[in-house]
Order: structure tokens, then C-alpha cells, then sequence
């Protein structure tokens, strides 16, 4: 199979997602608040799903990020791509879209195939919006392991044989226009301001869109409040990567989600393993370190309050 082709759909993995809203809003990664989408009356309800998205109060919306929506959905024929994280910033863009555009095509870019809680939270939003997502693998993780990015230094030769090589998502998105005959269509990505201050500096320069590449950022200037408001309102639930980290996976996996998926998603860190051998090494490294600090602190004199 070719990387940017969709990966089939594993049926066994249809047990959906795994963390409340709660979980996401604390930014805490906790166990104890996780729950099964089965218990939300709503989940298999795909046309009322996106009838309230459409009929709740917008409120929460800005007249910028209004004006760009409406602006984008004239501009292709009301006929959106979406690039899904799977986090909150893009589940609420997804809602915001079905306000504007009719039909929303979108496509998720996994960095290791087939995890078991990717794949639960894919399923899950399949379910709720009843739209198939496009899957396929991370260019930019082709081209990191290619780069021994956590390989043994013994994998060079047989990495070079596997003729590796790296794609832009952009590339995905161009095959996807011409696979589903719109050619106009623009990209949603849901990047929100509050995120970074890389991103807050990036969606204001160009005011949530990038007319070069086609891009728009439906929810660029909300508040994360806002964010949060739109998806309990939805009843929408978040991706299981929300037990493990205050963000979704994406990329190679860092010690942020490596050092909990150990515990909490075993099955899936063998498999991370098998793609990234040597990430343990980093785990091992972050352990020292804190150890070290431990020590550190326990040596250094307490400061007297006279």
C-alpha cells in the first residue's frame, strides 16, 4: 500500500473514544473522567448532530471569523476540505464549518497506522458526523524515520531499500480535490490563535487565511471558552489521546504522550515501538533527568526566612 492511500478500516476498532470534555477542559490527562461514547444519547445520530450544530445560537462566533467563512464557501462552491487532528480546536471547526459550506470532505494524517485510540476516535467522529474520513500516513514521519529519527543506527541500509520519501499534507489535500472532482475547494485546518504564540502570530499576520496554498482557519480568533462552549453544546466527545497529554498526537511521538501511553495505552505503545525503536531511549533520558533534578534540589541548601 502506498502511504498516501486511505488505510483501510479496522471494524474491531468501531468501540469509539475514550475522554469526557471534561478531561480536555482541566488540560489534567485523568483516567478517572473517562468515559464510554455509548453513555451519549446522540453519538449514532448523525443528521440531528449536525442539524444542532447548525441550528445553535452563534453567539460565540466573531464577525471576522464569519465574514471568512462565508467568504470561502462562496469562493469554492460551498465545498470545504478539512485537515483533522482529532483535537478540540478541530472537531469545533468541523461543527463551525457545517454552518457555511455543504459538503465538508476531511482527512486525518496518522503518525504511526493504526493505533487503537487513533482509530476509536476516528470511528467515534465517522459515527457522529457521518462522513467517511480520508486516513493516511504523516509525510513528515516518512521523512523522520527515513531521517533515523529513534531508528538503530543499523536500520540505514534497510531503511534506504524501503525508498522512503516525504509528502506535504497540501500534496494529500490536491489529490483529494481531483479524487473528488472539486477543484475549488479550499482547506479548513483547525488552528486556533490561543494555542501558541507561533500560532497566534501566524493566523493574525494573514487574518485566517492563505490564498497561496488554499488555506482557512475557521476558528482562528476564538476563545478557547468559545472552543469549549461549541463542543458541550454538540455533545460532541474528545479523542482518548486527551488521557495521556492536553493534545492529540501528531507527528513523531515525544516524551509528552510516550511517557503515559506506556501505562494507559500498552498495546499501542508496542506498536509506536515498532515504528520507533529507539523512543524508549527518550524515556529513559527524561527519567534521568528528573532524577538528577530530585537530587539537585534535595542537596541544595533551604533558604532561611529571618
Amino acid at each position: 500500500m502506498r502511504p498516501w492511500q486511505d488505510h483501510e478500516h479496522d471494524e474491531q476498532t468501531r468501540d469509539r473514544a475514550s475522554c469526557s470534555l471534561e478531561a480536555a477542559k482541566a488540560e489534567v490527562p485523568s483516567g478517572e473522567r473517562s468515559t464510554d461514547c455509548s453513555e451519549l444519547p446522540n453519538a449514532n445520530d448523525a443528521p440531528g448532530n449536525r442539524a444542532r450544530a447548525k441550528a445553535e445560537p452563534a453567539d460565540f462566533e466573531t464577525p471576522a471569523t464569519r465574514a471568512l467563512c462565508e467568504k470561502i464557501a462562496e469562493l469554492s462552491g460551498g465545498v470545504a476540505l478539512l485537515g483533522f487532528s482529532r483535537g478540540k480546536d478541530s472537531v469545533a471547526a468541523w461543527l463551525y464549518l457545517l454552518r457555511f459550506f455543504d459538503r465538508i470532505i476531511p482527512f486525518h494524517c496518522s503518525s504511526v497506522p493504526h493505533l487503537g485510540f487513533v482509530d476509536r476516535s476516528l470511528n467515534y467522529y465517522e459515527t457522529f458526523f457521518g462522513t467517511k474520513i480520508h486516513r493516511f500516513m504523516d509525510g513528515a514521519v516518512l521523512g523522520d524515520v527515513y531521517d533515523l529519527i529513534w531508528q538503530p543506527p543499523t536500520a540505514e541500509a534497510e531503511l534506504d531499500r524501503l525508498r522512503l520519501f516525504e509528502f506535504s499534507r497540501h500534496a494529500l489535500a490536491a489529490r483529494l480535490m481531483d479524487a473528488h472532482g472539486v477543484p475549488d475547494a479550499w482547506i479548513a485546518w483547525g488552528i486556533n490563535a490561543s494555542d501558541s504564540i507561533d500560532r497566534q502570530i501566524y493566523v493574525k499576520k494573514y487574518q485566517g487565511r492563505v490564498a497561496a496554498n488554499r488555506s482557512f482557519y475557521p476558528t482562528f480568533d476564538w476563545k478557547r471558552a468559545d472552543i469549549m462552549r461549541v463542543l458541550d453544546a454538540a455533545g460532541v466527545k474528545l479523542a482518548g489521546d486527551y488521557l495521556i497529554a492536553n493534545r492529540t498526537l501528531a507527528g513523531v511521538p515525544t516524551y509528552r504522550h510516550a511517557a503515559r501511553m506506556r501505562d494507559v495505552y500498552p498495546e499501542d505503545w508496542d506498536r509506536v515501538l515498532c515504528m520507533f525503536p529507539m523512543l524508549e531511549a527518550e524515556l529513559a533520558r527524561q527519567e534521568f533527568r528528573r532524577e538528577r533534578f530530585d537530587l539537585l534540589e534535595s542537596d541544595a541548601p533551604s533558604k532561611s526566612v529571618g
